[in-house]
């Protein structure tokens, strides 16, 4: 009998990695160059550095209070999904206490603090899970104040951030602010699969020769929607396209090269998902090999 199937382990595997990350971010990068990085985390420092309370003791009973606001404003199934990591965080940062600090500058625990952290809180959000911490009552001001929860973060991390200029001084506040920056580039890689991609829609007078050309020697996937124009009241057809950043150049000089008057929107693209899109992926992977060699 299979008691767990085959994607909980892997969510639990990712909840496991990503909070042992987080902590190792805490250890080696934050706490030895007075970095607040916002959150829960970033409330351990400033106590450790004024108050000598230990790290693992501030994330172990700030999860208490928190919960139980999560259990009212929340509920079960948020709340749950929350409580694993949690607590296994505080008990990582308490079992690697001892682990060397980083040494060096500290622009760098800056940057490779962030870039740690972020990857541990991305693969903790890709397990379906959190290290809960500021992010129950940034999710309850966004639910209760119906405000945007990018607003609510600003907010509640904003404020913490706060501590590190007061508590400490102007450089720790600017150094903070790089680790927290790249701390959020981190967790968008990961939740995206690290695949940046751009997205352009294309309105044309020649979609043959275009659809010909992109999904021809540029392997791409073409979709020919239906359009109408407003003003003009004419039928148009329009081309979505969505492909890796790296060959916007060749898509942008294919487009004005067959129609040097189309009208084309080019936009980031946080994720995407499709046989096609790995499959181009995998054939753009093999042209690249076969032209090194």
């Amino acid at each position: 009998m299979k008691f767990f199937k085959k994607n909980e382990i892997i969510n639990l595997i990712y909840m496991i990695i990503g909070t042992f990350l987080i902590a190792l971010g805490i250890n080696m990068f934050f706490i030895p160059y007075e970095i607040v990085s916002g959150g829960v985390n970033g409330i351990s420092v400033i106590l450790y550095h004024i108050f000598g309370i230990s790290p693992d003791k501030t994330l172990f009973f700030s999860n208490f209070p928190l919960i139980i606001l999560s259990l009212i404003f929340l509920g079960k199934k948020y709340t749950l999904n929350t409580i694993f990591c949690s607590f296994l965080l505080p008990v990582f940062v308490r079992l690697i206490i001892n682990i060397p600090p980083f040494v060096g500058d500290t622009i760098l625990a800056s940057i490779f603090g962030g870039i740690i952290t972020g990857l541990g809180i991305g693969l903790t959000f890709k397990g379906g899970s959190s290290t809960g911490g500021t992010a129950i009552p940034e999710q309850i001001i966004h639910d209760y104040l119906r405000i945007p929860l990018s607003t609510s973060v600003l907010l509640v991390d904003g404020f913490i951030l706060l501590g590190a200029f007061y508590f400490f001084d102007l450089s720790s506040g600017l150094y903070s602010l790089i680790s927290l920056f790249i701390i959020g580039k981190m967790v968008d890689i990961t939740q995206s699969g690290g695949q940046p991609a751009k997205t352009c829609i294309v309105i044309s007078n020649k979609t043959d020769d275009l659809v010909h050309e992109l999904t021809g020697p540029l392997y791409l996937g073409v979709t020919i929607l239906d359009g109408k124009g407003a003003y003009t009241g004419d039928r148009k057809e329009i081309l979505l396209c969505t492909f890796p950043e790296k060959t916007i150049l060749a898509v942008k000089n294919a487009i004005y090269r067959i129609d040097p008057s189309a009208f084309c929107l080019v936009f980031d693209t946080n994720e995407v998902l499709g046989n096609r899109w790995k499959s181009h992926l995998i054939k753009e992977n093999n042209l690249l090999k076969l032209k090194n060699n």
